[in-house]
């Protein structure tokens, strides 16, 4: 994982994580499918089986920056279970 600087007004910095350029977007995500999903509040890989796909429809919410809040979980990448 890499980190990118964002100057704020007044000088202020931020530091904001950036999930691995391997994994794609959130808004491509299809969780009726197996995956990995990167968790960005504890820098974590979660393994996506898809039993829960109709509450990840119902409940999720797009957030900023691409990221996905679900449950305690704020995805902001996925990418296929082998890596294909």
């Amino acid at each position: 994982m890499t980190a990118a600087l964002r100057q704020l007004c007044c000088g202020w910095h931020v530091w904001s994580a950036m999930t691995h350029a391997s994994l794609r977007p959130m808004d491509a995500f299809d969780p009726t499918e197996p995956a990995i999903l990167h968790d960005r509040l504890t820098d974590t890989i979660i393994t996506w089986t898809a039993d829960q796909a109709d509450d990840y429809k119902r409940a999720s919410r797009p957030g900023p920056e691409g990221t996905v809040a679900w449950k305690s979980y704020l995805f902001d990448g996925w990418g296929n279970v082998l890596g294909g």
